[in-house]
């Protein structure tokens, strides 16, 4: 496995190996592609369309070997009544854009499509002539291009607690995980994919991560939160229909808890609800759920230790710090992967959400996973957050 060690390095490694200690490895966020310059732009006076709305332009963009593709529109600047697509070739993924973009300001990262091909169009209608000189139009200046399949992938070794528990949301009807998305967001140059959840708080659409998914405003303008991605049944292989946002506003980030709330466009919690964060401590041997987006696929859940299904997930510690916050995090021995980082660990009883996963293999007699205490991370994120005392 390729982990990224939070804190000691070499030194630290090389003294715990002595002593036979087990070293925990921060629950990594996933790189699925790079960034690489491409530049094209329309026309700054660009053609006019006629009443049936042509394509005034086009652009096929080609990266070979590509597994997906985002496009970075450095600017955007339409008039009303006109608009921008960006699809893949068969048309199966078709995003639109309109004026100044999601952002309104011009700059953004278009959605995904996936392979290696992705078309642009620029569509317009009548205008009169004098309107040609109020036009820009559109400048990509780089993509980014996918080294792993963004949804589906298995990009990362598995921390698994002897075989792995997890199956599909659609196997547990009675348990709510509409609330999950998979995130996939630009960083440092590079694409990367976490797990992210809508929260009751004091912003619309309120979403929650790890900070060592991303931690700024720029990051979040790149988010790409997909609700829905799961399998239609239990052990099928049909994906349900999905819904996709644009990140919106950062909020708050803290690196000695591990998490990052920020907002989402397009009010997604009005379709996939919410959960609501509780102060209440985990007792040992509470039953969890552990709702994932591990490794680039489709949503798990984490309810059964093993594949024989006869260990539940539960509580196995609290108080350790691992690093964090003194005392802020709790073990449990149920399955995850790179790609996991940010998911819900959510008290079985309740439906309340008790922790935030982010670290992998904090003991390995017996192997535990963990995460901070949402009753650690409720009073640092204050007014931001709605949380409950059950």
């Amino acid at each position: 496995m390729s982990w990224n060690l939070k804190k000691g390095g070499m030194v630290a490694s090389i003294a715990l190996a002595l002593v036979g200690a087990v070293l925990p490895a921060e629950a990594a966020r996933v790189k699925v592609g790079d960034e690489i310059a491409y530049p094209v732009s329309t026309p700054k006076v660009y053609p006019m369309g006629g009443a049936t709305r042509p394509v005034a332009w086009a652009e096929t963009i080609v990266s070979p070997g590509a597994k997906f593709l985002r496009l970075h529109f450095q600017k955007l600047n339409l008039p009303d009544g006109d608009f921008l697509t960006v699809s893949s070739p068969d048309g199966a993924e078709f995003w639109t854009y309109t004026g100044k973009g999601p952002l309104g300001t011009g700059e953004f990262w278009s959605f995904s499509v996936d392979g290696d091909v992705a078309i642009v169009e620029l569509h317009t209608g009548d205008r009169i002539e004098k309107g040609r000189a109020r036009r820009y139009g559109a400048s990509i200046d780089r993509i980014a291009h996918g080294t792993e399949p963004l949804w589906g992938g298995d990009v990362e070794a598995k921390v698994i607690c002897g075989t792995d528990g997890r199956r599909d949301a659609a196997c547990y009807s009675t348990i709510n995980t509409r609330p999950v998305a998979r995130l996939s967001f630009q960083s440092g140059g590079s694409s990367f994919v976490c797990t992210g959840w809508l929260v009751a708080g004091s912003n619309s659409s309120t979403t929650i991560t790890n900070n060592h998914c991303f931690t700024t405003q720029s990051e979040v303008n790149t988010v790409q939160a997909r609700f829905n991605y799961q399998r239609t049944t239990c052990g099928g292989s049909t994906t349900a229909a999905y819904s996709t946002y644009n990140g919106g506003t950062f909020l708050k980030t803290s690196s000695s808890l591990d998490y990052t709330l920020f907002t989402l466009q397009g009010n997604p919690e009005a379709t996939w609800g919410e959960y609501t964060a509780t102060t209440k401590t985990p007792a040992i041997g509470m039953a969890i759920n552990f709702p994932q987006h591990g490794g680039g696929n489709v949503k798990t859940v984490g309810f059964w230790k093993d594949s024989a299904q006869t260990l539940r997930c539960d509580v196995a510690a609290t108080g350790g710090s691992y690093g964090y916050a003194t005392g802020s995090q709790m073990d449990y021995s149920c399955d995850s992967e790179g790609g996991s980082s940010g998911s819900p660990i959510m008290d079985a009883g309740t439906g309340r959400i008790i922790g935030l996963h982010h670290l992998g293999g904090v003991s390995s007699s017996p192997c535990e996973n963990a995460g901070t205490m949402m009753k650690n991370v409720c009073p640092n994120a204050g007014a931001l957050l709605a949380c409950a005392t059950n």
